[in-house]
């Protein structure tokens, strides 16, 4: 029994390590994760709104993710979409049909 421990920890011990190391080697890609849930959401939902010319009920489904996010602004007169998602806030604006929407400067 006390081998089978030793030999779970050991193994406990490599598999922390390899996810240390993974971790610290693709830290510049997972640290900008959390903006792109709601960068994503904005511009699709931004998209959906403006450009496909959807209601609002559609297009909170239609850019909806697995990962949920905290609220959605839409400010119809500026043609807008702002998204709050894993406490990061990002926007997206129409820009005209041909070019659809665009995403603001990241906060």
């Amino acid at each position: 029994m006390k081998v089978l421990l030793k030999w779970l920890g050991r193994v406990l011990l490599m598999f922390l390590a390899i996810i240390l190391v993974w971790t610290m080697l693709n830290w510049s890609k997972l640290k900008v994760f959390p903006s792109i849930i709601s960068s994503f959401y904005s511009k699709e939902m931004c998209s959906c709104l403006y450009v496909i010319g959807r209601d609002e009920a559609f297009c909170k489904n239609y850019a909806r993710q697995y990962i949920p996010i905290q609220w959605v602004k839409v400010d119809s007169k500026k043609k807008r979409v702002t998204v709050k998602g894993l406490w990061r806030i990002n926007s997206a604006s129409f820009v005209n049909k041909r070019s659809g929407c665009r995403l603001e400067k990241l906060q």
